[in-house]
């Protein structure tokens, strides 16, 4: 699908050198989670101390369970007030027809299956990031990336009935070729993307904003000293950028065919966002969450500090050099996506698992630290971080501690 960077003399093949950064980084956090699983209480799902099995069946993977074995309503369910109450709507049909699929062939339960899914879409996606990504980066910067990426605190949600592993791989797909201007070729990824997790609308934002920036180019209306936001990036001929529009205005349809379709069954046309707004129990208000939820974070009175730290960081991360000298494809990514969170999203404590998205970001952190010393300490707090993560997060009341001065 890309030009492989290449293994180096006498090495290994680049997807196998890849693919061993990527097993061990997984088998780490397979371990961490069997570990963590024995002092896990009796939870909603399972018994205590789950097995493998009943620890892949936490949290959302029943909703995608309960696609297959209920379908999608088409009534909404509403409480005693009107409100639309949770439901499989929320989540998109993908992963639960390649589990079944997965199913029918193996002979697996559902969440051995959907595990099975998101394992080898884990795999394929770090393959194709650093496929599309080392060139840029270097090569060992690449490999770098990919340990970061899968020791990062959330990295569990990559091996479990979770879709965000196949979103990851798909967008990575879509965004790899269209960076290599294989706009067509692009086109059926980014569509499966939009039916995986709920991203193409800052993917469909991000190709705009592409497109809007080499218009912009093309036409001289953008300073020279502008134009160095993006350094090595090589402009696009006229027939590309009508290629990358025609990319922006598929993967823009494609992301409206969920709401429809929600739309279509239910009869009606708020029946997706009335679903997605049903976990933060009031009703979509872009960038208001931010607001409200900064407070809920540190206080009322320190809310505001907390979030301009946020922005202040988030603008920072955007405006570094090495992001900026990953080729305007992950550039503009990673600035559509932090707006779609800035607008649409509900920062709560599930705001780390929805960075992992921004996983193009961490082929940038090798050149901000260029030491050993310092990436290795990167690594380490990530896998501290899975620690965490696992214990006090999704090993629902295994931790009970009290903080002190």
């Amino acid at each position: 699908m890309f030009a492989d960077p290449g293994a180096g003399p006498a090495g290994p093949p680049r997807a196998v050198r890849v693919l061993g950064v990527w097993a061990a980084c997984t088998l780490l956090t397979l371990v961490l989670a069997r570990l963590g699983a024995q002092d896990t209480p009796v939870t909603p799902w399972g018994g205590a101390a789950p097995s493998w099995l009943e620890h892949m069946a936490f949290w959302d993977a029943g909703w995608y369970e309960r696609i297959l074995t209920e379908g999608y309503p088409s009534v909404l369910p509403a409480g005693a007030d009107g409100a639309v109450q949770q439901n499989t709507w929320a989540f998109m049909p993908l992963l639960p027809l390649l589990a079944a699929a997965s199913s029918s062939v193996t002979g697996l339960p559902f969440y051995a299956s959907a595990a099975l899914v998101s394992l080898t879409a884990s795999a394929t996606a770090a393959v194709l990031l650093d496929r599309w990504l080392a060139p840029r980066a270097g090569a060992p910067q690449s490999l770098w990336a990919v340990a970061l990426v899968w020791s990062s605190p959330c990295a569990l949600v990559l091996q479990t009935p979770y879709a965000e592993a196949l979103g990851l791989a798909l967008s990575a797909a879509t965004l790899g070729l269209a960076h290599r201007s294989r706009f067509l070729a692009a086109a059926p990824l980014a569509a499966l993307t939009c039916i995986a997790r709920p991203i193409g609308v800052p993917l469909a934002a991000a190709l705009g904003l592409w497109w809007a920036w080499e218009t912009a180019c093309a036409h001289r209306r953008v300073p020279d000293a502008v134009r160095a936001l993006l350094p090595g990036a090589r402009p696009l001929d006229a027939r590309q950028r009508l290629g990358l529009l025609g990319l922006t205005a598929w993967t823009g349809a494609a992301a409206l065919v969920w709401p429809a379709a929600a739309w279509a069954v239910t009869g009606r046309m708020d029946a997706y966002t009335a679903t997605e707004t049903a976990w933060r129990g009031e009703r979509l208000a872009p960038f208001q969450p931010w607001l409200t939820r900064s407070g809920w974070w540190v206080g009322e009175h320190l809310g505001p500090v907390l979030l301009a730290a946020v922005l202040a960081l988030a603008a920072l991360g955007l405006a570094s050099r090495p992001l900026r000298s990953l080729g305007p494809a992950a550039w503009f990514w990673c600035v559509g996506y932090v707006i779609y969170l800035l607008v649409f999203f509900d920062p709560t404590t599930s705001v780390f698992r929805l960075l992992l998205p921004l996983a193009p970001a961490a082929w940038a952190l090798p050149a901000l630290v260029r030491r050993r010393r310092g990436r290795t300490a990167l690594l380490l707090g990530g896998v501290v971080g899975q620690l965490v993560w696992i214990s006090w997060v999704w090993d629902l009341g295994s931790v009970a501690i009290r903080w002190v001065p």
